[in-house]
């Protein structure tokens, strides 16, 4: 979804939620460029589960908030630039209250230094501040002043997150001419400093309205980014689509959101967050209904998103230490740009015609070996066979339910293990050799 979109999007929920919020902008000073203070604090080591946006002034209550927690969501991330502070802290007070955390949008991210500094002061010291919204997908010459700010908020509060995401490949309108890696992520990169960012974080909405998989520039950015948070040793973060809309895409069903989970995890992502949680309306643009409806009611999707959150949760214990070394792609034919497993890779599917995505993970510690298989298919459930290296002496896999290693049907004679997945599904396994 580009950047008019996503902001009319949040804009009009908020105007018809709760009648006091306005998109328009204050101008503001710029902000002075200065070299970041070091240490920059370390990003903890835990994965979170996201929501974009917060629900509005109206809705802030414990029931709201607590269908929140009770979803396995840890954060919101909010970015309405026109509440005042008293509403702000108001919000926060309801996430603490209900352990949840929040990335705080105030406009004074936009002010001169003494603003800025007065907007952390208000937030910095609350349980349930994680991080700072900035902007969401800037436009190339909005990199500079982006990354001035983010540098300024890494001074101010070294422990938070200040929040920036970029923009997707395919929206060619927004960046024109720009060629995506070099001149666009890889810029933002280097005018933040790659030491300096704690997440490196973009969209992507692969489920189109006509029924089709926007499969190509998906896999496309999820690699792009996968290779160049290794690169830099900066996390990444995305946006799972969990809503349709009238400009072309259409509303996931449950397959579709855990699609979403698994082809995220394996190809790295360390934040995922859900765009949206609530329901937009008042837009000239229809929206579908999300995983709660325009008044908080639960939809049909509030369940199973509750049960995929849980799963990346428990997956995400191991996979937050995890370096998403390789991804291949197995199936009659694969998206253009993509690659088939190496034929003396450690793990074969014994059906290549199967769809499926096969992640090498490395636990850069230890040198430790992981393995994440996700079946591709949308609709059906499948049963995968898979042949190992005859290096290994055991393979076990990693539990949903708590995180744990558990033992499973691996034939260490044959070295052959069978495994049955839901549609989307995507399951994480230990390598011992």
């Amino acid at each position: 979804m580009d950047r008019s979109i996503k902001i009319s999007l949040v804009c009009a929920c908020m105007l018809i939620l709760t009648s006091i919020y306005s998109c328009s902008k204050a101008q503001t000073e710029k902000i002075k460029t200065e070299p970041v203070k070091p240490p920059v604090a370390e990003v903890k080591d835990e994965m979170m589960i996201g929501i974009y946006v917060s629900p509005g002034i109206g809705y802030i209550t414990d029931h709201h908030f607590k269908n929140i927690r009770d979803a396995n969501v840890d954060l919101i991330q909010d970015i309405s630039l026109s509440y005042s502070q008293a509403n702000k802290l108001s919000m926060l007070n309801m996430a603490a209250a209900h352990q949840l955390k929040m990335f705080v949008g105030d406009q004074r991210v936009n002010g001169t230094d003494a603003e800025m500094a007065a907007m952390v002061n208000a937030y910095k010291n609350h349980p349930a501040t994680s991080g700072y919204y900035i902007k969401d997908e800037p436009l190339v010459p909005d990199l500079p002043d982006a990354a001035a700010r983010y540098k300024k908020l890494i001074n101010l509060d070294p422990e938070k997150v200040p929040h920036v995401n970029l923009l997707p490949s395919y929206a060619t309108g927004a960046l024109a001419n720009v060629e995506y890696e070099k001149e666009y992520v890889e810029k933002w990169i280097a005018q933040v400093g790659a030491v300096n960012l704690k997440y490196l974080s973009f969209d992507n909405y692969p489920f189109m309205k006509d029924g089709s998989l926007r499969e190509i520039p998906y896999y496309k950015d999820l690699d792009l980014f996968r290779r160049i948070g290794l690169k830099y040793k900066i996390r990444t973060s995305s946006y799972l689509q969990s809503i349709g809309s009238s400009i072309g895409l259409r509303r996931p069903d449950a397959n579709e959101l855990r699609y979403s989970a698994f082809t995220n995890l394996a190809y790295g992502i360390k934040l995922p967050v859900w765009f949206t949680y609530w329901t937009p309306i008042g837009s000239t643009e229809q929206f579908t209904n999300a995983i709660v409806d325009v008044e908080g009611n639960k939809t049909d999707l509030y369940d199973p998103f509750t049960v995929i959150n849980a799963e990346m949760k428990q997956l995400g214990k191991t996979l937050i230490k995890l370096d998403a070394i390789d991804v291949y792609h197995v199936g009659l034919a694969i998206p253009a740009g993509t690659r088939r497993t190496p034929s003396d890779f450690i793990w074969k599917a014994e059906n290549e015609n199967e769809p499926m995505l096969i992640t090498h993970f490395v636990n850069p510690a230890n040198n430790r070996t992981y393995i994440m298989v996700v079946n591709k298919s949308l609709t059906e459930s499948k049963s995968f066979t898979f042949k190992t290296g005859n290096a290994l002496t055991n393979v076990k896999g990693i539990s949903k339910v708590d995180g744990l290693e558990i033992t499973i049907d691996y034939k260490v004679a044959d070295h052959k293990l069978t495994d049955s997945f839901l549609p989307g599904e995507g399951k994480l396994y230990a390598i011992y050799k």
